[in-house]
């Protein structure tokens, strides 16, 4: 199949070296050139010696050699290839040209892509290892590891040249995930979407990239496996931060109820109402106040009234859902901030934590002590300031203390140029 003289596949190959040191960026010594060179004469004389391009890609895949760069090289070779070709050339011999640095091109693809996957599995195993903390909540490290050993499974097959089956995105365990627990634990639903649609796209990445290998197309697995890459460290990224949200989070506790503390209640607050200014979704806040806790202390003791708070936020736990939160505000003042959630229902949540609190007394010692709180439900207005909706949510709160009367219930709605925008629950206590 020899088609060139050695002396103009020298020019040639002359050419490309004047090229390469011109453009490239990564160093591609003289002696790959060379070694190009010396396998493209032995397949020009046998074409079955293609395969032995395989071993130039590994080779320049373990050089650092960019990928881009080494196609550019074999573009190069073709083209200078083409237009050395005797005039009188047939067509057909041109096209067998043309066929033939698609094989070699396929081939160092195939080599260099190999070593290219084992360098990621490297890289995967080292993030699996350092990058992804120890301390990583398990709600959210289960369901990541899962999918690191489930890439690292199918950069295995690539490397291994066997099929991958395990493709569909319905079956996977993070898709259940991210169905289940993770649209529990995920509370920005900006956040959920784009996880979901990350984790769909790298499924159909696999499948696609499935594909290419099935037909032997390995520069284009070549590029699907760096956008493979590329959706799994987004989808990294957004777990990462779910997990050291929910660490500060958890630092933040008050050590005796569990509660967050109040240092933390601006910061996410101010979070979520940029959100809320984004989505145009509501929210509200409840403050929450327990009734006569003094009385508690002088009757009982501190250490009781110590159980009081922390029955009293159990109680709360048991009636908010998983994307709501509960800080201590002060003593024995509370405040809940509920995302997405607008007066009418965070009214429903307060009326089933009176109830709640009304029907689970606390028991100390086999007593059972009555505890009651008071309520105020405010609809944030963003336009206003922080303080100023915390304020009003109080009054309501203080206000229903005041009208407090036993085995009673007073709704009062507050006026102004948002009516019904914060209600008062008072409620009843008894010892």
């Amino acid at each position: 199949m020899v088609i060139l003289s050695d002396e103009k596949i020298d020019i040639i190959f002359n050419r490309l070296l004047v090229y390469v040191e011109r453009n490239f960026k990564s160093f591609v010594h003289k002696e790959n050139l060379l070694y190009i060179k010396h396998t493209l004469k032995r397949v020009l004389e046998d074409k079955d010696k293609v395969v032995e391009f395989e071993e130039i890609g590994r080779l320049f895949a373990e050089s650092n050699i960019l990928f881009m760069e080494s196609m550019f090289v074999f573009d190069f070779l073709r083209k200078n290839f083409i237009a050395h070709l005797p005039n009188d050339i047939d067509l057909r011999e041109a096209k067998r040209v043309e066929r033939l640095f698609d094989d070699i091109t396929n081939y160092f693809s195939k080599g260099y892509l190999k070593s290219y996957c084992i360098e990621k599995i490297d890289n995967i195993n080292f993030i699996e290892a350092n990058i992804i903390p120890k301390e990583m909540i398990e709600i959210y490290s289960y369901p990541l590891k899962i999918h690191i050993a489930y890439i690292r499974r199918f950069l295995y097959s690539v490397v291994n040249e066997e099929a991958f089956i395990d493709k569909d995105y319905n079956s996977c365990e993070f898709s259940t995930w991210l169905k289940k627990e993770g649209k529990n634990f995920i509370e920005e639903e900006v956040i959920l979407k784009r996880v979901i649609i990350l984790h769909k796209v790298l499924h159909n990445l696999i499948s696609i990239t499935e594909d290419y290998k099935k037909k032997g197309l390995y520069k284009e697995v070549f590029f699907s496996i760096n956008e493979i890459e590329d959706t799994f460290l987004q989808i990294l990224t957004y777990m990462l931060y779910l997990n050291t949200k929910a660490l500060t989070v958890e630092f933040s506790k008050d050590p005796l109820t569990g509660a967050l503390t109040r240092r933390v209640f601006y910061t996410i607050l101010k979070k979520h109402i940029e959100i809320s200014e984004l989505t145009k979704l509501p929210i509200s806040i409840i403050m929450a106040d327990l009734d006569f806790f003094k009385k508690i202390n002088d009757t009982y003791g501190h250490l009781v009234g110590d159980e009081a708070l922390k029955h009293f936020v159990r109680v709360i736990k048991e009636n908010i859902r998983k994307s709501d939160y509960v800080f201590r505000f002060g003593g024995e003042e509370f405040i809940i901030l509920l995302p997405h959630t607008s007066l009418k229902e965070a009214v429903e949540i307060a009326e089933k934590i009176r109830k709640s609190l009304e029907s689970k007394p606390l028991v100390v010692d086999g007593k059972e002590i009555k505890i009651t709180a008071s309520f105020g439900v405010k609809e944030l207005d963003i336009s206003e300031t922080i303080e100023s909706n915390i304020k009003a949510a109080d009054e309501k709160s203080l206000q229903s203390q005041r009208t407090w009367k036993k085995q009673s219930r007073v709704l009062n709605y507050s006026q102004g140029s948002k009516p019904h925008s914060c209600i008062a629950f008072p409620s009843s206590f008894s010892i």
